[in-house]
């Protein structure tokens, strides 16, 4: 197996901070720092869910948002004692994160809950509340996350994007469309993101053009879609970004290119979670999680049992949705297979000659 140069000084803060930025729900807010290790519940161990689970008990808003946009993610019902306290949770990243989870759920009890959340004091949490009521049936609300699509507060055009992708309803489509020209470059990205979801390829040029942005922070996230928009085009243009200076950016177009069927450099993001420090193995655990790649799921178990509570929360974030992803790596390496040559017919009774041999 390839050994993987492990990062230090420079590279370990760079992959710290962007493993932790990746435990932010959309739009909202920097992450909080994470709290001092604890030790798993035996239970838990080889429990992905369990330690996702564990996470949203945490207090610790980077562990709780990361668990409750796992289950938006993947689809999975998140348990109900875990995740309804946290509409109040302090952090208005987690109570956006964790409305929005409520949303998905369509539960109508949750109505008078959601109608108190549209008077939060943090704007992303009164447009979670928004989407959450609009999906309980209630149309009107759709008209607050057009309004914000048009805010000059950045931090609500790409929360209302994600949110507007989340309801999976092509008729929003026509809304977000006009996003893809934002001068906020996260914001086309969500955009992109969003019709994706909602069954258009039209934001894929964009994702394709912001993989080449002036900022790394910009490349990554724009490299991650790309794995998931892209087709087998854009593998080249994956290639060359793997061998970006950047781990955020190198790590992401080598999960995008596994997400591909291109499964030539997997092993070194496979590699890396025996890196000596926690950043990065983090960092590579995070994305291993785009890739689908099931041979994957043994060696992220293995973090599962970590007393550190954001590597034992990312790989199982990353576990989940390995299990949930559209096409894993063996259906899409059966589908990529070229059909092998038919054998030539034998030759018709009376014929003069056989048949030509079709051409493979």
């Amino acid at each position: 197996m390839t050994r993987f140069p492990w990062p230090t000084g420079t590279g370990r803060r760079l992959a710290a901070a962007v493993a932790a930025g990746a435990l932010v729900a959309a739009g909202c807010a920097g992450p909080a720092q994470v709290g001092p290790a604890a030790a798993p519940e035996a239970a838990a161990l080889a429990d992905p869910y369990g330690v996702l689970a564990e996470a949203l008990r945490s207090g610790q808003p980077p562990l709780q948002a990361l668990a409750a946009e796992t289950f938006i993610e993947t689809g999975r019902p998140a348990p109900r004692e875990g995740i309804d306290p946290l509409a109040d949770a302090a952090d208005p990243r987690v109570r956006t994160t964790a409305l929005a989870l409520l949303g998905c759920t369509r539960r109508p009890e949750l109505v008078p809950l959601l109608r108190r959340k549209q008077r939060d004091p943090a704007p992303t949490v009164r447009l979670a509340a928004a989407f959450a009521l609009a999906m309980a049936g209630d149309a009107s609300e759709i008209g607050a996350l057009r309004d914000a699509l048009a805010s000059p507060d950045v931090t609500q055009r790409r929360t209302a994007a994600w949110l507007l992708g989340l309801m999976r309803n092509p008729s929003a489509a026509g809304l977000v469309r006009v996003k893809l020209e934002d001068l906020d470059a996260l914001v086309v990205l969500r955009a992109a993101e969003a019709l994706h979801r909602l069954g258009s390829a039209e934001g894929l040029e964009a994702v394709r053009a912001l993989t080449e942005h002036e900022r790394h922070q910009v490349r990554h996230v724009a490299t991650r879609l790309l794995g998931r928009l892209g087709e087998a085009s854009d593998i080249p243009r994956l290639e060359r970004l793997a061998q970006s200076r950047y781990l955020d950016v190198k790590f992401a177009a080598i999960a995008a290119l596994a997400r591909l069927g291109d499964l030539v450099r997997i092993n070194l993001l496979l590699d890396v979670l025996d890196a000596p420090d926690g950043e990065t193995r983090v960092l590579a655990a995070c994305e291993l999680g785009e890739t689908g790649y099931t041979p994957a799921l043994a060696r992220l178990a293995k973090m599962l049992g970590e007393r550190d509570p954001l590597e034992r929360t990312t790989a199982a974030a990353a576990m989940l949705r390995i299990e949930a992803a559209d096409q894993p790596w063996r259906a899409r390496a059966l589908v990529d297979t070229p059909p092998a040559p038919r054998a030539a017919p034998p030759p018709a009774p009376g014929a003069g000659r056989p048949a030509p041999t079709p051409k493979p």
